[in-house]
């Protein structure tokens, strides 16, 4: 699997995933507009070459940095309650996403 950085193409529909993006959405850098999302190793197409590719390891520091500006949130069992995600909470659920996607 292959992870990216990616911004979201503009389409007659609005803005959408690129289609070359399998799986994306995940981490918004509200600073630069940019999502990490993922493709699979062998892709029979082309993937920009301003697409950043990142490693495991990089997007997990990624997440992290966002988090540090913009703390993520998790919604607590009550199904309403919204509370700050701790870095180590990020860095849990960033493992776990990589981990599903290798």
């Amino acid at each position: 699997m292959q992870y990216l950085e990616y911004k979201l193409d503009a389409g007659p529909g609005g803005m959408h995933t690129p289609y070359w993006i399998d799986d994306g959405g995940y981490w918004l850098n509200g600073a630069n507009h940019t999502m990490v999302g993922c493709t699979k190793d062998n892709q029979e197409h082309k993937i920009p070459d301003t697409v950043t590719k990142l490693t495991a390891a990089e997007v997990e520091t990624r997440a992290v940095a966002i988090h540090g500006v913009t703390p993520m949130k998790k919604q607590e069992g009550d199904g309403v309650t919204m509370t700050e995600m701790t870095e180590a909470e990020v860095r849990t659920a960033v493992q776990a996403w990589v981990t599903s996607h290798s």
